[in-house]
Parts: C-alpha cells; structure tokens; sequence
C-alpha cells in the first residue's frame, strides 16, 4: 500500500480557550479533516486537549512537544533546533509554520502563514523580544518558505510591498466566520443588557496594536459630547473589554484601570462561548477599530449574531467588513468619536448594520479555506516552486 503524504502542522501557540489568530488554526485543522483529503496529517501543540476533537480523526495524529512551551524566545529556539529534527522522525512531507517563523533548515517543503505585518508597519505596539526575533528571523522565513499562505487581500498586497521577491510564492487562503457561531441565534429575551445601560463590546487581546488607548481616548470625547449631555445617564453606553491580557503597557492599564474605576468600563477575561455569544447579542455595537489586522474574526462573529459593526478603514479589517461596517480611520480619534455617537443614538444605521450582518457572516467560509490550504499543499507535494 502507498504510503500517503504526511503533513506536519505547527499550532504551538494555540492555547487553551483561544480567541483570534488560535481559533482560527483551530477552525481551519477542523475544515481541514472534515473529509478524507488523501493526506495524512499531525498536529504539533504545546497544551494537551486543546485539539482533542481531531485525536480520533482517520489519518490524524495530535503530538505534544512540552519543550517549546513557555515565552516567546523559548518556542524561536524550538523552532530553529528541534523541530526540523522532529519533523524527520514523524515522517513528514510537508511543514506548515502556522504562525510567521519556519525553521531556516528543514528536510521537506515548508509551508508558512503571514497573517499580518503589524511588527513592521506599527513595531511600537509590538513587546519586546518578540519584536526583535521578528524583525530577524521574519524575512529569513519568508525567503526560506517554499509557499506563503495568507488570509486577506491586505496582507498579500502589504507583504508584496516588503517582501517582492516572495510575490510569486503567495498564496491567498481566506478564513472563514468562526464555527462557533453557526447556527447560533440570539434569544429575544436577551435584548436589553443587563442592568438597562447599553454597552459598546470590544472582543480581542488588551494589547496596543488593538488601538484600545485611542479608543478609550475617543470614548471619553463621546462622553462629554453634546448629544451625550442630552440624554440620561442611563441612556450612555458602558465600554465592556472581553478578551486575555497583553503585554504589559503602562499607558494602556492606567487608562483602563481609570475609567474601570469610574464605573464606565467593565473588562472580563476569557469568557465561554455561551457567555461570549450574550454580550454579542445584548451589545449596542462591537467597536474594533485595530491599527492592523490580516483578518478580524470578531467582526464576523459580531455580523453573525446581528451586531452592528465600528472598525478600521483600512488592513483586513475594511476587507472583512466591506460595506456592513461603519468604517473610521483608526488613527484620527475624533474619528473614532464621531462613529460612537452615531452607534449610540442612529438607531437606523444601527439597524441597517444589524440586518445585513449575518448574510455577511455567511460568506466567508472554512471550507472553502481548507480547499484553497490543501491546494497549496498539493501544489508543493507535485514538486511546484511557485505559483
């Protein structure tokens, strides 16, 4: 019996309960072994459990590698001087680097996601080491890759811009809505937020390159804004920040801590997919308004249960939303401003966003993601170079 094509998969930065970037890898290996694609695949992670779904799964194999636990720099190591060794003793044919870096050296074809180049163009909201690490071993990937696979057309356009001479070997690949919201729908009875004052919802890490200090800068201005100074306090929305914590910035936890402390800011961590899908449904809007994102998961999970949508006008986050979102420029603060006061009191654009928002959601889908990735793959199993 031919021996089928092995496929090795590095996810080690997904995490237990993932949210963003580590969903999605979770979605599209899920897409992946939805149907037998004629590959065999293992699936190298760090937390045991987190991809138990696919244990059992024909043809897949899910292999921890406890050494590439921990910090950054700690899994960079792991993956110049141990994978490509590891890779050899599983047999694979194929390496695909979920995550920017690939090994410099490595015995089969390698495969490797970019899923944004924010450590270039935003590099201050980037923690150290991560932003040195990137900025050395990033280029040396992208040149040592045999294919790049990328989600949006902004990041295929912005690593063209960087990196041309890699131009030839990207590959566009777009996510899908998030699994966990299909064929979900709010409950009725969840329409008014708990305690009768609306809220504005922010799904993602507390990290600055999420542009929360400009954000939180911009809601104070709303605050003090003549339509505000019109309507009861009870009328004003709350900003609720769901999401794990960031590096650590000095700035952006004072301003939190601040407007947490005056009773206008709620922050929860990770929440469960049943509560995260309430405050979807009981929100007066996701506010998302990123300096730069290579896709924007939260989006579609806000179209998908009929949320009206504020985000950046530019990078995937634009692409993603298209014409269902109320788009304003992530740097100009007034900007942002403006586009809450409109949320708060339009209740007709606010209906607009929310009627369109789960056709929206429902063209964006992970099998086809898994299509395009295995195309790919088999591309470079032929013996290919570049597209």
């Amino acid at each position: 019996m031919t021996r089928r094509p092995r496929v090795i998969i590095e996810a080690l930065q997904v995490r237990r309960n993932p949210t963003g970037t580590g969903r999605g890898i979770m979605d599209l290996c899920w897409a992946l072994a939805e149907k037998d694609r004629g590959l065999d695949f293992t699936v190298l992670t760090t937390e045991p459990g987190v991809f138990r779904e696919l244990e059992d799964r024909p043809g897949w194999l899910v292999r921890e590698c406890p050494q590439a636990k921990g910090g950054a720099l700690r899994k960079a190591l792991f993956t110049q001087f141990r994978l490509p060794g590891l890779v050899r003793k599983l047999e694979g044919d194929l390496l695909h680097s979920m995550q920017f870096l690939a090994p410099l050296r490595c015995s089969c074809p390698q495969v490797a996601t970019v899923h944004d180049l924010a450590w270039l163009l935003f590099p201050e909201t980037i923690e150290e080491p991560r932003r040195s690490y990137y900025r050395w071993l990033v280029p040396r990937s992208i040149r040592q890759v045999d294919a790049i696979v990328v989600n949006s057309r902004s990041t295929e356009a912005e690593t063209t811009r960087f990196f041309p001479q890699a131009a030839d070997k990207i590959h566009l690949t777009p996510h899908g809505t998030p699994r966990w919201v299909l064929d979900r729908v709010c409950d009725g009875n969840l329409n008014e937020p708990p305690g009768g004052r609306p809220f504005f919802l922010f799904v993602g890490t507390l990290e600055p390159r999420k542009n929360l200090p400009r954000l939180m800068d911009a809601y104070e201005s709303f605050l003090t804004s003549e339509a505000v100074s019109q309507v009861s306090a009870q009328d004003v929305p709350d900003l609720v920040f769901v999401g794990g914590r960031g590096w650590r910035d000095s700035r952006l936890r004072g301003r939190m801590a601040d407007l947490r402390d005056r009773g206008r800011l709620r922050i929860l961590d990770y929440c469960d997919p049943d509560d995260l899908w309430e405050l979807y449904c009981r929100a007066l809007a996701l506010v998302f308004p990123s300096l730069n994102e290579g896709f924007g998961l939260p989006i579609l999970e806000a179209m998908a249960a009929g949320l009206p949508v504020l985000t950046a006008d530019r990078s995937g986050t634009a692409e993603i939303a298209g014409d269902g979102a109320l788009l304003v420029d992530p740097e100009n603060t007034g900007d942002i401003a403006t586009g809450l006061t409109r949320l708060a009191f339009d209740r007709d654009l606010r209906a607009k966003l929310a009627t369109g928002g789960p056709d929206r959601a429902r063209q964006w889908s992970w099998s086809s993601t898994a299509d395009l990735t295995v195309a790919v793959y088999r591309h470079l199993l032929d013996g290919g170079e570049s597209k």
